[in-house]
């Protein structure tokens, strides 16, 4: 083998592929769950090393220059090629072995439950689910698939829609008692229970309230303990569909009013681009499609009355 000539250290490569890839510092600092100054830094320490300026700076944006544009093609390409080729070995060291990542939430509420049948179908096979809010780096990371919630924007990545959600209200049987509300104003002096994911603000525009966010109470930062405390009687939650259903049809949780709103995000199915999946990760994914497509329909079009105030509901994922 031919002897490389003398690199740049390869950390120094990532970060400006990643910052030339998106066209911005912040989104690769994000990306690389790094601080946007760090990736400030090593562009500056690579420019440095080089000789040469790769970004012209405008005010708070940058833009390539023609030699940073020729270096970050050139980088984008080497760097796929040692992805995909980490990819493939470690397949092929194990091929019964699949790593799959998605937020805490889901793998609790709507994953596990499920597994069961995908396990019947593979018995031999080392399943490691990987719980997390932050997006994962596929080849740094030994991920295979991603599952996620949001608007499916993951640049340089293969991205499919697995499912829809929506809003509504639930609360357990014990605490509706024999006074449920009647109407969505009856829950003013009822405990709400809030979460980072779940902000009530959009679903009460929806039904027509002008209320605030509420404050005081119970507030968790993972939709599933919000769920939880439902079940233990503590309050009122504003739930994604996905996540109380089967405490739905268990009767463990009822949904206090027919009126939902759809969520403007969405949960996606991720896998590296420009590698193809293992035999492995073909099946769990035709299951998981097959699952998600027992889920209650959404309509994709929320319509203008759901569309109220979607930020709120927006500003964070779980």
């Amino acid at each position: 083998m031919d002897a490389p000539a003398r690199l740049p250290p390869l950390g120094m490569l990532r970060v400006f592929e990643a910052a030339a890839r998106l066209g911005s510092f912040s989104a690769a600092a994000q990306e690389l769950n790094v601080t946007h100054s760090a990736v400030s830094h090593q562009i500056r320490a690579l420019e440095e090393q080089l000789g040469f300026a790769l970004f012209h700076r405008e005010g708070r944006g940058v833009q390539l220059t023609l030699v940073g544009l020729e270096l970050a093609a050139r980088v984008n390409r080497a760097l796929c090629e040692i992805g995909s080729t980490v990819a493939l070995l470690r397949q092929r060291a194990n091929p019964r072995r699949l790593t799959v990542t998605t937020m805490p939430s889901f793998a609790a509420r709507w994953l596990a439950p499920r597994l069961g049948s995908f396990l019947e179908q593979e018995p031999d096979i080392e399943l490691n689910i990987v719980t997390t809010s932050t997006v994962l780096d596929f080849a740094r990371d030994g991920i295979d698939i991603a599952i996620r919630f949001g608007f499916g924007e993951a640049p340089g990545q293969q991205v499919e829609l697995l499912m829809r959600d929506e809003m509504l209200v639930v609360a357990s049987p014990q605490l509706l008692g024999d006074s449920p509300p009647a109407v969505p104003e009856d829950l003013r002096d009822r405990p709400l229970l809030r979460s980072d994911g779940e902000f009530w603000r959009g679903w009460f525009e929806c039904v027509g309230l002008d209320w605030s966010e509420p404050q005081g109470g119970l507030y968790f930062n993972d939709s599933a303990i919000v769920l939880q405390a439902a079940l233990d009687g503590r309050g009122f939650a504003l739930s994604r569909r996905s996540l109380c259903q089967q405490e739905l049809d268990a009767g463990r949780l009822v949904q206090v009013f027919p009126q939902t709103l759809p969520n403007t995000r969405a949960y996606w199915f991720v896998s590296p681009a420009g590698v193809a999946l293992t035999p492995l990760a073909q099946r769990f994914r035709a299951w998981i499609f097959e699952e998600a497509s027992r889920c209650p329909p959404v309509a994709e079009d929320a319509g203008s009355a759901a569309r109220v105030n979607v930020t709120a509901l927006e500003r964070c994922v779980h």
